[in-house]
């Protein structure tokens, strides 16, 4: 179903139900009410309207977690350098930040820590819950590490500040894409203005004598 017909349709079912609150009258306000409530329910357990909002449920949870992940590498690359594990400095994060990102790596720290999941595991189920390609590479770093032995401080410094440069490029394509977006509206409305104003004068006499 289109965007449009979606619309139409919840149109349609509020519409619905305030005919169906104004016929009621004043007989019963409360139970108007609660029939609206219900009715406003069932729309949002509706197949479509439940999809979008879980669309949108996923779409902020993705945006919250890539946000902080800079932070989260920054953290666990102070903890590291400073001779802490990666369990202690991952500790260190969770319990001095709050967020999204936070929960769902103290909940995946939690799970390994009782024995549920690998670390390795927990790692790549967090990194496809959310989306977010970062997390990925982060889980990815991380099972290389503990599995070769690898130095894990300088690839998280490394992840970090190509996140950083990464949003940096798409701040600057998203300035430049100003200027192009800008040229429907300023066509759609400032140009016939423009056009009103200067060739009204010109015409006027023109329309004047045609009409006399």
């Amino acid at each position: 179903m289109s965007a449009l017909g979606l619309l139409m349709a919840m149109a349609g079912a509020f519409c619905a139900a305030w005919s169906l609150s104004d016929r009621r009258g004043g007989a019963s306000a409360l139970g108007a009410d609660d029939g609206l409530s219900d009715l406003l329910a069932r729309i949002g357990r509706w197949g479509p309207v439940a999809r979008m909002r879980e669309q949108g449920r996923c779409a902020r949870l993705a945006a919250a977690c890539a946000e902080g992940v800079p932070e989260m590498l920054d953290i666990l690359n102070l903890g590291l350098s400073a001779g802490l594990s990666f369990d202690a400095a991952l500790d260190l994060y969770c319990n001095r930040f709050d967020g999204e990102l936070s929960a769902l790596m103290e909940r995946a720290r939690l799970g390994w820590g009782l024995g549920l999941s690998s670390r390795a595991e927990a790692l790549e189920d967090l990194a496809g819950t959310t989306g977010v390609p970062a997390l990925s590479r982060f889980a990815s770093a991380v099972s290389e590490s503990l599995e070769f032995g690898t130095p894990l401080a300088s690839t998280l410094e490394h992840q970090a500040n190509a996140i950083r440069l990464e949003r940096k490029h798409q701040v600057e394509e998203a300035i430049e894409k100003v200027p192009v977006k800008m040229l429907l509206p300023m066509g759609a409305l400032v140009l016939p203005a423009m056009l009103v104003a200067v060739l009204g004068p010109i015409l006027a006499p023109a329309l004047t004598g045609l009409a006399s």
